[in-house]
């Protein structure tokens, strides 16, 4: 019987039209896992149309070295296309609606299965990024006619950097061994990690203004309202705020932590990281989701934002306890201007 592997293999074979998508508001790992296996189907399968679509996200455009990043398709192009999603849990977050017009969908996920979309999937969980998978993809079917190029592999490579923190958590023997594969190829490796590192003036600015206002509780979780108008005084420009989300984690007695950031709409996105509690669930309750440790959300209101903040307070004050008092947590959460 076929590996799932070779299974998608044979129903790309099968396809003259590819179009990947990947999620909206896309990380390193979203773009590297989307445009790396582009690179491994345009080099393996020269005759074929193969297209990565979404929004372009201008504070990540130098993982693209050529002159084109995202591709511009016409909704003909869907029609008798095979679609693959990459790096994206649920449906509602696939960038680029338009999905469903082409003829067979398939998954490549490393996120729990919560909703289990598409024709045929691939899932992993607990992988430590897409882009790993898509090297085992690849590395798998290598003798079938895929080919690994030095522009798939720094992909895959920038991809796996940005899911891990720099390789400071969601690693595994198997991510140090697919990286080890990686640098047999040629690329400038201190580069990628340059331009992930470094930051605007302006961004080491808010980087100070998030320190100095962060809100620790007594059970260890920490987080900070920014509000638009803030970000708008520190000209971030195409920086965006993603530098920022680590930060809290430098604190020794931070156990858990969220950044809220108010939006043109007046809800809020919700970044939250744990290095302690599993927080996926909690996001689910907030649209949104993710790694257990790693998680995105949406706070509709100011009402949202505290909720969630004593929700995921109430879960550490439950494993470890507190050295505060549930009033004095209350009343530090009710005493922010939300």
């Amino acid at each position: 019987m076929a590996t799932i592997e070779e299974q998608l293999l044979q129903q790309i074979k099968r396809y003259d039209t590819i179009i990947i998508h990947r999620h909206q508001r896309p990380d390193p790992d979203a773009f590297g896992s989307q445009l790396g296996l582009k690179a491994v189907l345009q080099a393996s399968f020269p005759e074929k149309h193969i297209y990565a679509v979404g929004k372009e996200v201008p504070g990540l455009s130098w993982m693209n070295e050529d002159d084109t990043f995202m591709d511009d398709i016409p909704d003909k192009t869907y029609k008798n296309a095979l679609i693959i999603m990459v790096d994206t849990a649920n449906s509602p977050r696939i960038d680029d609606q338009r999905w469903p017009n082409g003829l067979e969908t398939i998954k490549i996920d490393h996120h729990p299965n919560d909703e289990p979309y598409g024709d045929w999937q691939w899932i992993k969980p607990g992988h430590s990024a897409t882009s790993t998978m898509i090297y085992e993809f690849y590395e798998t079917l290598k003798d079938q006619g895929l080919i690994m190029t030095d522009k798939a592999a720094r992909l895959l490579y920038i991809g796996i950097v940005g899911d891990t923190g720099r390789f400071m958590y969601g690693m595994d023997k198997e991510t140090f061994r697919v990286v080890s594969e990686l640098f047999n190829y040629k690329f400038n490796y201190e580069a990628v990690h340059h331009n992930m590192e470094t930051i605007t003036e302006n961004a080491a600015k808010l980087s100070g203004y998030v320190l100095q206002n962060l809100n620790i509780l007594p059970s260890g979780f920490a987080f900070v309202v920014l509000t638009k108008a803030l970000v708008k005084q520190f000209d971030l420009r195409e920086s965006g705020t993603a530098f920022v989300v680590p930060l809290p984690s430098k604190i020794d007695k931070v156990k858990a932590w969220a950044i809220f950031e108010e939006q043109d709409e007046g809800n809020y996105r919700v970044r939250l990281r744990s290095r302690t509690i599993v927080i996926n669930k909690i996001a689910n309750q907030f649209e949104g989701g993710g790694h257990p440790m790693a998680s995105g959300a949406w706070a509709q209101t100011g009402q949202d934002v505290e909720r969630l903040i004593k929700m995921v307070d109430s879960a550490l004050i439950k494993q470890y306890g507190t050295e505060g008092t549930a009033q004095e947590i209350t009343e530090k959460i009710e005493s922010r201007e939300i």
